[in-house]
């Protein structure tokens, strides 16, 4: 899955625990796992995979970089270090991409390599899949500003 699919839902995630950075965290790298069992996208195998694969990668990289750095900055004061800990709990898991491509090794230990290619439910025909997620949580993030904005107003 897109890593700025991760981001989002670790946003909601550290927004919905101002309180609990460390629990937001560790909810942030489960639902990584979780969201990468969900279908979605890889290039199709074959010759020119890999190329086709940093083509898209390395557009999401940079606008999940983007989205991170958002996440914080738009945040209330007292839920930036939540709302950093679910992004980061749910964007670490990927790290291993970037960090093989760049510096030719897997930071996480091998047993959890194997959790996390074990887990991947990736196929050639699924960016659509993928967009929509992406979408359907941008969307989530939107209303639940909506609903807070709202519950504030009421007072």
């Amino acid at each position: 899955m897109f890593v700025t699919s991760h981001v989002l839902a670790g946003r909601i995630i550290g927004r919905a625990l101002p309180e609990r950075p460390v629990l937001a965290c560790g909810l942030g790298v489960l639902s990584h796992l979780l969201m990468d069992a969900f279908p979605h996208w890889s290039p199709p195998p074959g010759p020119g995979s890999y190329e086709h694969f940093l083509r898209y990668a390395r557009r999401d990289g940079i606008v999940g970089l983007i989205a991170a750095a958002a996440s914080v900055a738009t945040s209330p004061k007292g839920t930036r270090l939540a709302v950093a800990a679910g992004v980061g709990g749910a964007a670490v898991v990927d790290l291993d991409k970037p960090c093989v491509h760049f510096l030719h090794v897997n930071p996480f230990p091998r047993r959890f390599q194997v959790l996390h290619k074990w887990v991947q439910n990736e196929g050639p025909t699924r960016l659509p899949l993928e967009l929509t997620a992406a979408s359907l949580l941008g969307v989530a993030l939107v209303r639940a500003a909506d609903w807070r904005s709202y519950q504030h107003s009421e007072r």
